[in-house]
């Protein structure tokens, strides 16, 4: 895959809960980026989304807090660009106005549009027809899981 990827939550989330519909996916994701065959992206609120994903289904504080180190080492690395929340506040906002999104789902997709990558998400509010057909005009791709390979 050439074209550089956003990462949201509910993917990156997956790394670490075993179990997850999709993982294998997420896993064989999460290799490519490390070895290198993956130019991968995402918002800094990601590292918070993923401890409140673990803190919600009740993993232990060491578990959480070894995969926020864990994420927080493969961004300081240069393995995934955490994108400042800031770079792209105001096109969130006009998401959030145009698409009725969460504000860090909006997030995500700014954060697709401003760099001009595919947005990977497991998200359904990502994955709506409205959603991809809002990222079609902005000449970037919205796609689950499945459809990365």
């Amino acid at each position: 895959m050439d074209e550089a990827l956003v990462l949201d939550a509910s993917v990156v989330v997956k790394w670490f809960k075993e179990g997850e519909r999709l993982e294998r996916e997420a896993l064989a994701l999460r290799d490519g980026i490390l070895d290198g065959r993956v130019s991968a992206l995402t918002s800094e609120w990601l590292f918070l989304e993923v401890v409140r994903a673990m803190v919600k289904v009740g993993f232990p504080a060491e578990k959480i807090d070894g995969a926020y180190s864990a994420l927080r080492e493969i961004a300081s690395l240069g393995f995934v660009e955490a994108v400042p929340v800031r770079e792209v506040l105001d096109g969130a906002k006009e998401i959030m106005v145009t698409l009725h999104l969460f504000a860090s789902d909006s997030v995500y997709l700014a954060t697709a549009v401003k760099r001009n990558a595919a947005l990977v998400t497991e998200d359904r509010h990502l994955l709506r027809r409205e959603v991809r057909e809002y990222a079609e005009k902005e000449d970037i791709r919205v796609m689950s899981l499945g459809e990365t390979k």
